[in-house]
């Protein structure tokens, strides 16, 4: 955990179901808007239907995609965003706060974790690659970029998501890997908006140097 003298002044922005284009604008304005001073934020959110590669992901190659394939200013390589699934993407002065990039991916991974034992999962990291798992079966994937000092982008956390929207690609670049959803793992549906609120619930309190 990060212990932290003053509040962590992140504040939850719900931006309901939104198109990429507009989380993306939405996080360049708001990017601008932290590093110029304005308080941190982190907005809530599910995405329309898309396919996200990071930076320098490699482009998928074989059967067309069911739904649009964007570039993306983030770290990491090719993931599903849709219905059902919780994204939290805190705009955050990272290194005003002294946190390395990698402590930052860890927090946001703490942060799901804290969130899938609520609704009784059993989480955490693997050895496989960066996110969140329940055993072998990834739960949540996180990117992030670091510009200025600012974080933007985040970690998405499949609640309810209909999981065979995965299925026509590799997802992180990973072979063979299972992506798995709350509700599977629970037995029972998880709401996105509720398991996004616990995330960012849980974020800040590690900011503060609080138990998740």
């Amino acid at each position: 955990m990060i212990a932290k003298s003053a509040p962590a002044r992140i504040a939850a922005v719900r931006l309901g179901r939104l198109p990429y284009a507009e989380a993306q604008a939405w996080q360049q304005r708001a990017a601008r808007e932290v590093a110029d001073g304005a308080g941190e934020r982190a907005a809530l959110l599910e995405h329309e239907p898309v396919y996200t590669l990071g930076r320098k992901g490699p482009a998928p190659t074989g059967a067309v995609l069911p739904a649009p394939v964007v570039r993306s200013d983030r770290g990491g390589r090719i993931t599903f965003h849709g219905p059902g699934q919780a994204v939290i993407y805190p705009i955050t002065r990272i290194r005003e706060r002294g946190i390395s990039i990698g402590t930052w991916i860890a927090l946001l991974e703490e942060a799901a974790i804290a969130c899938a034992a609520r609704f009784g999962v059993d989480a955490r990291r693997s050895p496989i690659g960066r996110g969140v798992w329940a055993g072998d079966r990834k739960l949540a994937s996180v990117g992030v970029r670091v510009a200025h000092g600012v974080s933007t982008h985040g970690i998405a956390l499949n609640a309810s998501t209909d999981l065979s929207w995965f299925e026509p690609i590799e997802p992180c670049g990973i072979p063979g890997l299972q992506m798995t959803s709350l509700s599977r793992e629970a037995g029972r549906r998880c709401n996105a908006e509720d398991a996004g609120e616990m995330m960012i619930e849980a974020l800040i309190a590690l900011l503060e140097g609080r138990a998740p």
